[in-house]
């Protein structure tokens, strides 16, 4: 009996050093860095708010906003000032959608994009470079 006790604390002390001893697995970097709220920006909406999110690649800002007709919500990616792709989608009150992804290369869209991103603060967005 005692030699299967020690067999068994034997065997829990390899595994226990074993769990300890293994590689370390790189954790998902991601989550939300800032959020902002009733921002002035184009489109024009109330009670509109962005929220900034790191993940591995990329940062994304998450803009949503009640239009007078509905609600628009936007998605930019982008790493550093690179705007890597972005397009929105509106939710009319009479429940239809529409959804379009922007030109990345129109300087409006980049006017719009850069305007966007300076109500966040120069701390948070450093983490996206």
């Amino acid at each position: 009996m005692k030699l299967k006790m020690l067999i068994l604390t034997g065997l829990a002390g390899i595994a226990i050093t074993a769990c300890t001893t293994a590689p370390k697995i790189p954790q998902l970097e991601a989550g939300v860095l800032q959020e902002v709220q009733n921002l002035e920006v184009y489109p024009d909406t109330v009670d509109n708010k962005a929220k900034l999110t790191k993940f591995i690649d990329k940062c994304v800002i998450e803009f949503t906003g009640n239009l007078k007709a509905g609600k628009s919500i936007e998605h930019w990616s982008f790493k550093g000032n690179t705007l890597i792709s972005g397009g929105a989608t509106t939710f009319a009150q009479d429940g239809s959608s529409t959804a379009n992804n922007f030109d990345l290369h129109n300087p409006e869209v980049q006017k719009n994009f850069l305007a966007l991103r300076h109500h966040f603060h120069k701390d948070a967005l450093a983490q996206c470079n």
